[in-house]
C-alpha cells in the first residue's frame, strides 16, 4: 500500500472514529435528557411499560401503544419530566393523574393537557401551585443539594394545564391497547387506577401500596376504602400483575391481604400501633404484605 492509500484510510478510520464519538455522546444526551440526567431513572416493567422512578419519591408509568402514549402521574415536579419521556418515546404523550397528591401531580405544569377526577380538583390545584413548588424545591436541595443543576425553579414561565374529566368506564385507547379507568375512592376522594385487561395490569397509583395512607385529611372512612377493594377484586380475573404508585410490582392476590386487613381494623380485632410520620399522628395495622395507617376517628361511614 503506497503512502497516499495509507493516508486516505488513516483519514477514514479517524473520521469514523470522530462519527462514534458524536454518537455516543447524542445517545449520553437522549438517554439523560439534559436537566433529567441524574434525577430519573427506567427500568422496563412490562411489554411497552416503563417504570421511571422518580429520584425514590414515587413510581411515573409510561405505557406505549401503536399511535399514542400514556403518562401515568407526573410525579414531584422537581425536574424535566417531559424532557425524559421524550427520550423513550416521540408518540403523541396523554398525561393522567392517579390522584391529586404532589407526589402524583407535581409535575403536571410541565404538559399542556392532564386528565384527572374532578373530585380531586382542589387537591391537584394546591400542590401545583407556584408557592407549593417553591417550598417543594426548597425543601428538595437541602436534601439533594448536588442535584440542584436538575431542578425546574421557577415554573411561573410555564402555561397552567388544562385539565380534562375522567371518571368510571373512561378509555385511554393507544391504538393498539386500552386503558380502562376505575374508580378507587378512599386515599383520595378523585382516587382512580388503569385497567389494562389485554396484558392482564392495573396501574394503581396510591390505592394498593403495600403501606396505603388513610390518615389524611381527605382521605375515605376504612369502611368505604374496603368498599374500593372489595369492587376491585371482583374484577380481579381481568389482571395478573399490579403496578403501584410506590414500591415494586405486586400480584392481584395482595388485594386480598389488604381486605383482611382492613376487615380486621373496622372490627376491633387490631387496635393498631403508632405509625412514625412527617405529617401527623396515626396508627397502623398489617396483615402479611399489607399495612394501613389510618386515623381512628375515620372508621366508620357516617349515617
Amino acid at each position: 500500500m503506497n503512502m497516499s492509500a495509507k493516508c486516505v484510510l488513516f483519514s477514514v478510520l479517524i473520521l469514523l472514529l470522530v462519527l462514534m464519538c458524536i454518537v455516543q455522546v447524542k445517545n449520553n444526551q437522549d438517554s439523560t435528557s439534559g436537566k433529567s440526567n441524574r434525577w430519573f431513572t427506567k427500568i422496563q416493567v412490562a411489554e411497552n411499560v416503563w417504570r421511571i422512578d422518580d429520584h425514590g419519591g414515587d413510581n411515573i408509568y409510561l405505557v406505549l401503544g401503536k399511535n399514542k402514549a400514556l403518562l401515568i402521574d407526573t410525579g414531584n415536579g422537581i425536574s424535566d419530566l417531559a424532557g425524559f419521556v421524550k427520550t423513550i418515546t416521540n408518540l403523541p404523550l396523554l398525561v393522567l393523574n392517579t390522584h391529586g397528591h404532589p407526589d402524583h401531580a407535581g409535575g403536571n405544569f410541565q404538559f399542556p393537557e392532564v386528565y384527572a377526577h374532578p373530585k380531586d380538583s382542589t387537591l391537584t390545584k394546591y400542590f401545583t401551585s407556584t408557592d407549593y413548588h417553591d417550598g417543594a424545591i426548597q425543601q428538595t436541595q437541602k436534601n439533594n443539594p448536588d442535584l440542584e443543576s436538575t431542578f425546574i425553579r421557577d415554573i411561573s414561565a410555564f402555561n397552567k394545564p388544562t385539565y380534562l374529566p375522567v371518571a368510571e368506564g373512561f378509555v385511554f385507547d393507544l391504538g393498539d391497547r386500552k386503558l380502562e379507568v376505575i374508580e378507587t375512592p378512599g386515599h383520595t376522594p378523585g382516587s382512580i387506577v388503569l385497567l389494562d385487561a389485554a396484558n392482564k395490569l392495573l396501574f394503581t397509583g396510591d390505592n394498593n401500596n403495600t403501606v396505603v395512607w388513610l390518615f389524611l385529611d381527605g382521605c375515605l372512612p376504612l369502611e368505604a376504602y374496603l368498599q374500593t377493594l372489595q369492587k376491585l377484586q371482583a374484577r380481579d380475573e381481568e389482571f395478573e400483575k399490579m403496578l403501584p404508585g410506590h414500591g415494586d410490582a405486586l400480584d392481584k392476590f395482595f388485594i386480598d391481604e389488604q381486605i383482611i386487613c382492613l376487615k380486621n381494623i373496622i372490627s376491633g380485632e387490631c387496635k393498631g400501633e403508632k405509625y412514625e410520620n412527617f405529617i401527623r399522628p396515626a396508627l397502623q395495622c398489617g396483615y402479611k404484605r399489607a399495612r394501613v395507617a389510618f386515623n381512628p376517628d375515620n372508621i366508620f361511614i357516617k349515617k
